[in-house]
């Protein structure tokens, strides 16, 4: 199956001329190469912030109509054209649930570092898989996940502690939104350390740049936060990586890729500023 996803441009109709002209082209290459594509499984998606898709953007290949979707699956992951992430922790929550009714049930017959383990195979894999993805979702979106990993937290750890962050730390578990916070560490990590591909080395500003004199943050590895109004902007990843990079110690930064996870990972546990 064939899934071509496009983003949005103001003008609508150009841009449908332009993006047809390249899918005949994709086209003619498959049909060259002795390729055949199935038109029936072929759809589109728009990503824009409008309530709904403009009317006059049709695509066709080789007079073959492909039909829009607003949800499309790839590599795992629902994406919609909203970029909102809902679809997608709706399904993934389905698989924390039934693992909850589980740790519920096995919880008389076994002990918390057992529980642990199945924790960690049938609740933490579908909570880390892409979340450097769909992580930035807004809280209202993420919440119901959050509310079903806390349930999991405390049928594993039943003692009575002064907060559900005690909970985590005595586990040594991180909650959902560290666990992106600690996603986006390593991947900024990776960025410095010349450890993603090429087509990033450009993607962030850092500060030297900025800062000819040798400054405390120009010299701290820090990158620069650009201004953005929307809400959208403002969960993305350009904006967050620095964010979060800005707020992990020096100490950390500079330690290997090894080192660098279980530092960092240790250094989310036992932050003030908790989110719990």
């Amino acid at each position: 199956m064939f899934k071509f996803v496009c983003l949005f441009a103001n003008v609508v109709q150009r841009t449908a001329r332009l993006f047809n002209l390249e899918l005949c082209k994709i086209d003619h290459w498959l049909r060259a190469n002795k390729l055949s594509l199935n038109y029936n499984k072929t759809n589109f998606m728009l990503f824009t912030s409008r309530k709904h898709n403009p009317a006059s953007f049709e695509v066709s290949i080789n007079n073959h109509n492909i039909s829009p979707e607003d949800n499309l699956k790839y590599l795992g992951v629902l994406l919609d054209n909203k970029l909102s992430w809902k679809p997608h922790i709706q399904k993934v929550k389905t698989q924390p649930s039934r693992a909850c009714g589980i740790l519920s049930k096995l919880k008389h017959y076994t002990t918390p570092p057992i529980l642990k383990v199945v924790y960690n195979s049938l609740i933490h894999p579908y909570l880390n898989y892409s979340i450097l993805n769909w992580g930035r979702a807004s809280y209202a979106t993420s919440k119901p996940l959050i509310k079903l990993q806390n349930k999991a937290i405390k049928i594993i750890n039943p003692a009575k502690m002064g907060s559900l962050k005690e909970h985590f730390q005595h586990l040594n578990i991180l909650c959902l939104p560290k666990l992106y916070s600690f996603s986006v560490g390593k991947f900024m990590h990776s960025y410095h350390n010349k450890l993603l591909p090429n087509h990033f080395d450009e993607y962030f500003i850092p500060l030297s740049s900025i800062h000819y004199d040798s400054t405390r943050l120009a010299t701290s590895k820090n990158l620069f936060l650009p201004r953005v109004n929307s809400t959208s902007a403002k969960c993305s990843l350009k904006l967050i990586g620095p964010e979060v990079w800005s707020s992990i110690p020096n100490d950390i930064k500079y330690s290997t890729t090894f080192t660098f996870k279980w530092k960092l990972k240790k250094h989310l546990l036992h932050e003030k500023n908790s989110q719990l």
